[in-house]
């Protein structure tokens, strides 16, 4: 009988330093995006979209356009102006068209399937990126939104 209660309780412990190696996995990679974020931000000086699409680091209405599909997902031009309005007190549905189009051509959004006119979503390839740089372990066959 002591053998087979050693040996149940080398498997316990072992099932035990099992969990603490996975545990301390997670805790390293939580600490390592930690300080990656933290050289961002001292090269950066920020944790802005811009820092992942330079392209808009100048034009404040597409900044904000990105962001607001970062918060809603998928949206139509007049959800993405109605949301720019209340953000910077003002927007119109033809700049946010225009914006969405430059945005589109530069690979920053995509034209998404709807049952009603067109939807608007970050191409995969900007939310991977972010993703990335904030250090954040989620894969895209996880979830749909985008």
């Amino acid at each position: 009988m002591p053998d087979e209660d050693l040996a149940r309780e080398v498997q316990e412990l072992k099932k035990a330093l099992e969990a603490m190696r996975a545990s301390f996995e997670v805790v390293s990679k939580m600490a390592q995006a930690y300080l990656r974020l933290l050289n961002v931000y001292a090269e950066y000086g920020g944790l802005s979209i811009d820092v992942v699409i330079p392209e808009i680091k100048h034009d404040p209405i597409a900044r904000e356009i990105v962001k607001i599909l970062f918060d809603l997902k998928r949206a139509n031009v007049s959800q993405i102006a109605r949301e720019l309005k209340g953000r910077r007190g003002k927007a119109s549905r033809n700049t946010v068209r225009a914006k969405l189009e430059e945005l589109e051509r530069l690979g920053v959004v995509r034209e998404v399937p709807a049952e009603r006119g067109k939807v608007y979503a970050l191409s995969r390839d900007v939310v991977r990126k972010w993703l990335e740089l904030i250090g954040m372990p989620i894969r895209f066959d996880q979830t749909n939104d985008y």
